[in-house]
């Protein structure tokens, strides 16, 4: 093969394949199926997540079809709950307002707390926490156990609590007073029947059989324990024979004995 023959071969061209119109087409519209599977994964659960959101604004939706009151009440009864209740949940769970409807349960005498729990779908439960009075504080209020006074007086305990009174402006630091006495003398027979407290900061208490127990003003925990063990070691057995006990000295107490008994001891201690 010459010089020339070999010119000619190498300007030859390339055979290549024809591309036909369709195949033209095809490429210029070719889906990349990748990125479109993943914007799927992405826009469809917000899609979702906004129907939802949107389907469950309407308090029509999953409407409440139950209400479970829960707790021990004592003083209260369940069904005078149910109309403020049910004013609260004519709606869904979702849009229900537990803060104010929480606010209006506690609101009522009695009530201490109300916690609200959700039970998905439809069932609203109601836990109430009830308050126990231990005294009527005057003619128009109570005081409760955590020492909280109540504006609200309850006629069927007249005569099994005690009554409670004090100037104005003392009534907390008697309150507390109270609840500790009551405590302390848990295990005596004779109930507690008056708690009173005068001007001075002095205190009284009045029980059941006509007894009186004058504290005073000073050390009025320290006196009363005093007394309670006295009532152990000897008063026991003749306690309904005494008409007043006065514990303001020092060292001990006196007793003064109901008409035609006795005079009047001094116990020391």
């Amino acid at each position: 093969m010459n010089f020339k023959a070999q010119k000619q071969r190498a300007k030859r061209p390339q055979a290549t394949r024809k591309v036909s119109k369709r195949e033209k087409i095809r490429r210029s519209f070719s889906i990349p199926w990748k990125a479109v599977s993943w914007s799927v994964l992405i826009v469809f659960p917000v899609v979702a997540a906004v129907g939802i959101y949107t389907w469950i604004q309407n308090p029509e939706n999953l409407t409440i079809k139950s209400v479970e009151v829960k707790g021990d009440l004592k003083i209260l009864d369940k069904k005078q709950l149910q109309p403020l209740i049910e004013k609260y949940a004519k709606t869904n769970l979702y849009l229900l307002d537990d803060k104010s409807l929480e606010k209006e349960i506690e609101n009522i005498p009695w009530i201490h707390s109300a916690s609200m729990t959700h039970v998905w779908p439809d069932k609203l439960v109601v836990k109430i926490f009830e308050q126990q009075p231990v005294a009527f504080w005057g003619e128009n209020e109570m005081l409760a156990e955590n020492g909280e006074i109540i504006k609200a007086v309850l006629d069927d305990k007249k005569g099994s609590l005690p009554l409670l009174y004090s100037p104005d402006g003392k009534g907390r630091n008697m309150a507390t007073g109270f609840l500790k006495i009551r405590e302390m003398m848990k295990g005596f027979p004779v109930k507690l029947v008056e708690f009173k407290e005068d001007a001075r900061g002095s205190w009284k208490i009045k029980l059941e059989n006509g007894m009186t127990l004058k504290i005073g003003r000073e050390h009025q925990e320290k006196r009363l324990k005093r007394f309670m063990v006295a009532y152990n070691e000897s008063l026991k057995e003749v306690i309904n024979k005494v008409s007043e006990v006065d514990l303001r000295y020092t060292n001990g107490f006196a007793v003064k004995w109901k008409k035609g008994l006795s005079a009047g001891s001094i116990f020391e201690g």
